[in-house]
């Protein structure tokens, strides 16, 4: 029997190393939602523990903000993959479409919940 099927091939070209575009992406947007979320519950427990909400008011409010986080930052993850590889670049696209994505989401969410608007 012959070892030549073990040879391996080499990457895709196109593909990088760390996976693809929708993997990068996810990876992305997990990490928006940790650290979105992790902001807004020590928020909202600041305010469950000062009487202003309830806990499940507040819980509602963390998972909204993690989910806005997330979206935000695939959003300015792809915008970012768009424009630079890596650099100084890359970091203030992610960072200027993530608060634009981040700002309109929340625009949006308020004049759905705001009958005044």
């Amino acid at each position: 029997m012959s070892d030549t099927y073990l040879v391996q091939t080499p990457a895709q070209p196109g593909i990088p190393p760390g996976g693809t575009d929708c993997a990068t992406l996810v990876r992305l947007a997990t990490l928006g939602a940790v650290v979105g979320g992790s902001l807004a519950a020590a928020a909202n427990l600041q305010r469950v523990q000062s009487g202003e909400v309830t806990a499940a008011a507040a819980f509602g409010e963390t998972g909204k903000t993690a989910v806005t986080a997330a979206v935000a930052t695939a959003i300015g993850g792809a915008a970012a993959s768009g424009i630079a590889e890596q650099g100084l670049l890359r970091l203030g696209v992610m960072f200027a479409a993530g608060t634009l994505a981040l700002y309109g989401l929340q625009r949006w969410a308020d004049a759905r919940t705001d009958p005044d608007e």
